[in-house]
């Protein structure tokens, strides 16, 4: 099965239904890079988002969606929202 919002495999068991009504499905850190915005966005939005239009840094959808993931789990979600810029 593939994730609507990378087109990458999901591993059997770890997919996340995107509704409650919805028969698509997407990777735990998928969603969340939707609602975060993508790493580059949290490294350096002026460079990644505003000039480079590549709120992913230069990696794939999945690969940035993981290292947010990382992110949020190393500061905590009260420092991500304190610290977030609104993704473009």
């Amino acid at each position: 099965m593939d994730c609507e919002l990378c087109h990458e495999g999901i591993e059997p068991g770890r997919q996340y239904n995107m509704g409650e009504n919805s028969h698509m499905v997407a990777h735990r850190e998928c969603l969340l890079r939707e609602a975060l915005g993508g790493i580059g966005h949290h490294l350096g939005h002026e460079y990644w988002c505003s000039q480079r239009n590549d709120p992913d840094a230069g990696l794939t959808r999945h690969q940035s969606a993981v290292l947010v993931l990382t992110l949020m789990e190393l500061l905590g979600p009260e420092t991500m929202a304190a610290n977030a810029i609104p993704p473009t």
